[in-house]
């Protein structure tokens, strides 16, 4: 493949103050002290300058968006880091790209709107189109779509200003409960409760999140992940236990104690959540809930997951035979690039 200039779209909140991608010579910081630093390291400043305010999802972002510029960069390619902001449209009337990874794993990816604005650009993305990303990430659209096609998903009732839970439908749904915003990544604003006297204050919590929310029946199970490359299962972790905050590594073993074809199965129902979602020919992970006495259950489907060396993704695709940066040429391979377009040369100015 030839060298290819490739745009890495994160959150605004990754970016410290003043930093911004130039069309030429690489992204760098604008103005100030901070030139020489980039002049040095250009990626390392533009992905890596700490912030106090940082987002969790703007950590997360950097993380990938930093391990995928690495990556890029062993194949031969240049990344050029941009920001998910108001100058996003502009930067891409600059820039001219071969194609756009997404490092956006929050709120920011998930409604559709920078794959669109990449998309009427002309830009490809090296990921799922907008339709299928803003379904996905909508927990009761995405349920209801996935139930259509006969997969096992969670019972749920839909919490909102304009929708309110019936003692009919709460009896019915049992305890214990999650209470889960609608739109959410990371694991914010979700919470156990056990009984009707404690949702207030869950909700509350989560409300901070999104302003519409789930409470789904809690079971027990094993939570397997499943990674796939468009139809490819590329393998499966059994999360064991998850790092509370925003430090530590999460406990998993890939490939998890189960038979053959009892992950064959498994890979199954995460291909055909995939399809019905309509999420295409990119790396997806399936969150599934494992119970010996009873049918698996699909938690989650999540079309933009993170992507940095530690991740599930990039650790069972390790244990699949595949380094990140095989990974990395894998998701680039699957994307139509756009044109090379031959720009003419300015003319030249005529002396009198």
């Amino acid at each position: 493949m030839r060298p290819l200039t490739l745009g890495i779209v994160v959150s605004d909140g990754a970016f410290s103050a003043g930093q911004q991608a130039e069309p030429a010579g690489g992204p760098e910081v604008a103005s100030g002290d901070g030139a020489k630093e980039a002049e040095a390291d250009p990626l390392g400043t533009a992905f890596g300058a700490a912030r106090a305010d940082r987002t969790t999802e703007g950590i997360v972002d950097l993380r990938s968006a930093s391990d995928l510029a690495d990556s890029l960069e062993a194949l031969g390619h240049r990344p050029v880091p941009l920001a998910a902001d108001d100058e996003l449209d502009l930067a891409l009337r600059r820039i001219p790209l071969d194609a756009c990874l997404l490092a956006l794993h929050g709120r920011r990816g998930g409604s559709g709107d920078v794959q669109a604005l990449l998309s009427m650009r002309g830009v490809p993305v090296v990921g799922p189109p907008a339709t299928g990303v803003s379904l996905a990430f909508d927990k009761v659209r995405s349920r209801q779509m996935m139930a259509y096609h006969n997969l096992p998903v969670p019972a749920a009732v839909a919490l909102g200003a304009q929708t309110r839970a019936s003692e009919r439908a709460l009896e019915l749904l049992g305890w214990p409960c999650f209470v889960k915003p609608r739109r959410g990544a990371h694991g914010l604003g979700v919470a156990k409760v056990a009984e009707l006297a404690q949702v207030r204050t869950a909700v509350e919590r989560a409300m901070d999140v999104d302003h519409e929310l789930l409470l789904e029946r809690a079971f027990p199970g094993r939570e397997i992940q499943v990674v796939l490359l468009g139809e490819r299962v590329l393998g499966f972790a059994e999360i064991l236990e998850r790092p509370e905050g925003q430090g530590g590594a999460m406990s998993m073993v890939t490939p998890p104690d189960l038979s053959r074809g009892r992950l064959d199965g498994i890979g199954n129902l995460a291909r055909r959540a995939v399809a019905a979602l309509g999420l295409g020919d990119a790396i997806t992970r399936v969150d599934v809930l494992v119970h010996p006495r009873h049918n698996e259950t699909i938690l989650e489907v999540e079309p933009l997951p993170p992507l940095h060396r530690d991740s599930v993704v990039a650790r069972v695709a390790h244990a699949a035979g595949l380094a990140h940066e095989e990974l990395v040429a894998a998701m680039l391979d699957r994307v139509a690039l756009a044109p090379r377009v031959q720009r003419p040369p300015a003319p030249r100015p005529l002396l009198q």
